[in-house]
């Protein structure tokens, strides 16, 4: 009887995220969903995270990092007293809290998995040519058939192109010198999307791979790859924009600058008071994306309209909150043993993504999270019944 609840209990953590991944994908390409049919796959996935992460923490034997019980601690504490403050006192809306603070609340479950090898290399293999074939063909088809300029999968192509990177680099974190090849994949998916973010995104990925493979001729390809890349970014910008003032981004900046340009020294650091509304005059100016507006609908509304991450966290939590978010990231990594280069990379792209969008509030930075430090990359060409132990007392 244990043994089979043990075998039941492995084929979950093995393949439960890459037959949903692979499931909702076909889905989406069967129906050819577009950004707003596909909602109800970021609702799975989300709950599918946190279910992962709690039946890690009660099956598997939990090892103690001292390091990664204070972050899940400190995450957790900040957490309820942010609660405590700003929805059971100041009474906002707890949809609100919850958007404001959800790197926060991966980051907790995120800590469940700290170097628990869960997932086979071969399964995750499997499960990235999936995800390369599935997305080149949803891209096209949507552009090709005329559907969707700016194309999607699961979300936002600027969210879920960040998953994309990630199983590239798992991927060749374990054999760089058979991959080479799917970088040029990787590429074209990411000029279909037509997504700026994602470039720069894959600029990174590029450069990192060609610092780390040609070590004998980088001097001479990084510059060649640094102007190709460069020319291909000035055509996707001169596609969505012919000035500075016509990227959205930057009309973000302005507004995002408004409402802190009179911060004190030590506002700076820990950000506005929990869950505080923009101004009514950004808000008046934003008023295009009402979609994101307050949960409340009355009218106010938060640092999500800023879209960019890295406003959004300066504005809500400081730069320490900033700070605490990339180390946590950080330290969860490496304390699954991932490589330090391939973790700095990985960083650095999320980083990048919030320049743009939500990055570290991003699901699929909490997926690419999972993936990194649950893939058993120690001994990639073994299946292995038992990658995982299970607690025995409760199996």
């Amino acid at each position: 009887m244990q043994a089979q609840a043990r075998s039941i209990k492995s084929l979950f953590f093995k393949n439960v995220f890459v037959l949903s991944l692979t499931a909702l994908g076909l889905i989406s390409l069967a129906l050819l969903l577009t950004r707003h049919q596909a909602e109800f796959a970021v609702a799975i996935l989300e709950g599918l995270l946190m279910g992962y992460a709690v039946a890690a923490y009660l099956w598997t034997r939990n090892e103690r990092i001292t390091a990664v019980v204070a972050i899940r601690w400190s995450s957790f504490l900040y957490l309820v007293f942010s609660y405590l403050y700003a929805v059971s006192y100041r009474h906002a809306n707890v949809l609100d809290f919850l958007m404001i603070y959800k790197s926060f609340v991966y980051l907790f479950f995120l800590t469940f998995l700290a170097n628990k090898k869960l997932m086979p290399f071969l399964t995750v293999n499997w499960l990235g040519l999936a995800m390369f074939a599935l997305f080149m063909l949803k891209y096209i088809l949507l552009i090709g058939l005329g559907i969707e300029p700016r194309p999607i999968l699961f979300m936002e192509n600027n969210f879920e192109l960040m998953f994309i990177y990630t199983l590239y680099l798992i991927r060749y974190g374990v054999n760089k010198e058979k991959y080479l090849h799917l970088l040029l994949v990787v590429g074209l998916i990411t000029l279909l999307s037509l997504s700026r973010a994602s470039l720069l995104m894959y600029s990174v990925l590029v450069l990192f791979v060609i610092y780390d493979s040609f070590k004998k001729t980088r001097v001479f390809i990084i510059p060649a790859a640094a102007l190709i890349l460069a020319a291909l970014a000035y055509y996707i910008f001169s596609q969505r924009s012919k000035s500075l003032e016509d990227i959205d981004r930057f009309r973000f900046m302005l507004v995002w600058w408004s409402n802190v340009k009179d911060w004190s020294f030590w506002q700076w650091l820990v950000g506005a008071e929990r869950v505080t509304p923009l101004s009514e005059y950004s808000c008046h100016v934003m008023s295009y994306f009402k979609n994101l507006f307050s949960f409340s609908k009355n009218g106010t509304c938060y640092s999500v309209i800023l879209h960019s991450f890295l406003f959004r966290v300066l504005y809500d939590h400081g730069i320490l909150g900033l700070i605490y978010i990339i180390y946590a990231t950080y330290a969860l990594l490496r304390k699954s043993r991932l490589r330090t280069d391939i973790t700095l990379v990985f960083i650095a792209i999320v980083l990048i993504n919030g320049l743009s969008v939500s990055s570290f509030n991003n699901l699929f930075f909490a997926i690419s999270m999972v993936f990194l430090m649950c893939t058993n990359l120690d001994f990639p060409d073994e299946e292995g019944e038992e990658d995982l132990e299970l607690n025995e007392s409760i199996a």
